[in-house]
């Protein structure tokens, strides 16, 4: 079969499902991958950009039946070894531009670092292809607004990667929060361990099998050091934005779901916290942070490192309902039974990848839209923000910008590194 009749016979196939005549029950992955694998024409092709450690956990989906991945893409040529040695026949790429540029290509997952997930995405909406893009969304906030508009001006499906919008027992803690079952919650802490630090090293020659610049990208230019890089990278502003970017995105979707605040973000940001001297990363070592909602009306407390793990507190007027992983009462009583059918039940999904995949073929929006995945990775950037300026901070979530403050606009964005820019 050629390209072309193959991306047709694909286009007809996502169409019926789009009127219900051949989508597939949402199955958890232990079964879907056990299923008969469907016929090439009835399968969603993508490929993977980014084949670190999360993007190697993303291949998963290529045991999902509806699914095959035909290509991987990373700067580093041994990741893109191992990725492409996982799925076995598929081609590899150090150019994610190649990817784009493949009309059989239907969709794109991105796992690489967070300076380089709203420039993939919205050239992937271009080109026509649905996105899943690991959290956060976004290095900065207008990056994440222009991925929102990106995905609805070409009509994509584009979902965040937080999966705790896919656990069952994170869904069962936000629905007990939204139906009263601890009363009123006001306050919301979150804990969290404090950030690494590194000893401060001048820049190393660059491994002969990775492209450093194509690294940067957009970035600015920086010498190469192995701790710049890959899972580190999150604890340089550059790149990433510390646990607050990083975890605390997890956790702040979680608390944005039970407190029913997809929709908005705080009103105003206090943060605080301490750096280290002689530090490769400039993200501080330990950080508060004081948001405060008003629509609903709620504090939450970001305390690194707080209790020293990761832990949701949700202070209600009745009991306190804490963990992370898993949630139990640390104060007061409170009836924590499945909710009843007479009470608010949130979207249901019991996979994250499969819940895109649904919604690729009915064109519906998924459990952790663009939008949503936006609003609650702004959290992240108004407190790194916050702290970076030393003061309290009015925010309009609806203008998206602050209230009479210049100084904390133009920290909004960043300028791009050429030639790359966004859209």
């Amino acid at each position: 079969m050629s390209n072309s009749k193959g991306r047709l016979a694909r286009r007809e196939f996502l169409a019926k499902a789009a009127l219900g005549m051949a989508v597939p029950s949402l199955v958890p992955r232990c079964v879907a991958s056990g299923a008969e694998r469907r016929p090439p024409s009835e399968r969603v092709v993508a490929a993977l950009i980014g084949c670190g450690g999360r993007g190697m956990a993303l291949l998963d989906i290529h045991h999902d039946p509806r699914c095959s991945v035909a290509a991987v893409c990373d700067v580093d040529r041994q990741h893109l070894a191992a990725a492409q040695q996982r799925i076995g026949r598929c081609d590899a790429y150090q150019d994610f531009r190649r990817i784009l540029d493949r009309r059989d290509i239907d969709a794109v997952l991105i796992g690489t670092p967070d300076h380089w997930h709203a420039a993939i995405t919205v050239m992937a909406c271009q080109a026509g292809k649905d996105v899943y893009c690991e959290k956060p969304l976004c290095r900065t906030i207008v990056e994440g607004r222009r991925m929102v508009e990106a995905a609805r001006r070409y009509a994509r499906v584009v979902q965040m990667g937080s999966q705790y919008r896919s656990i069952g027992r994170s869904r069962q803690a936000c629905e007990w929060v939204r139906n009263g079952r601890l009363g009123k919650v006001h306050t919301v802490r979150l804990s969290h361990p404090p950030n690494p630090t590194y000893p401060a090293e001048p820049g190393q020659p660059v491994p002969s099998q990775l492209d450093w610049d194509l690294w940067l990208g957009p970035a600015p230019w920086a010498a190469y050091h192995p701790k710049r890089c890959h899972f580190t990278y999150r604890y340089f502003m550059d790149y990433g934005g510390g646990a607050l970017a990083d975890n605390g995105v997890h956790m702040f979707n979680v608390v944005s779901w039970a407190m029913g605040a997809d929709h908005t973000g705080p009103v105003t940001i206090e943060a605080t916290g301490r750096g280290a001297s002689n530090n490769l990363y400039d993200v501080p070592v330990e950080l508060r942070v004081r948001y405060e909602f008003a629509d609903p009306p709620f504090v939450a407390l970001w305390e690194q490192p707080g209790s020293g793990a990761l832990n949701l507190d949700f202070v209600g007027t009745e009991a306190t309902l804490s963990g992370f992983w898993d949630f139990h009462l640390s104060r007061g009583q409170a009836d924590l039974s499945p909710t009843r059918p007479d009470e608010l039940h949130l979207e249901r999904s019991d996979s994250h990848s499969g819940n895109w995949l649904e919604c690729i073929a009915t064109r519906n929006r998924p459990v952790l839209d663009v939008e949503i995945g936006h609003r609650v990775t702004c959290w992240s950037h108004l407190g790194n923000i916050a702290y970076l300026l030393g003061r309290k901070l009015r925010w309009d979530p609806v203008a998206e910008r602050f209230r009479n403050d210049d100084e904390a606009n133009r920290l909004l964005q960043t300028a791009y590194r050429q030639p790359w820019r966004l859209g």
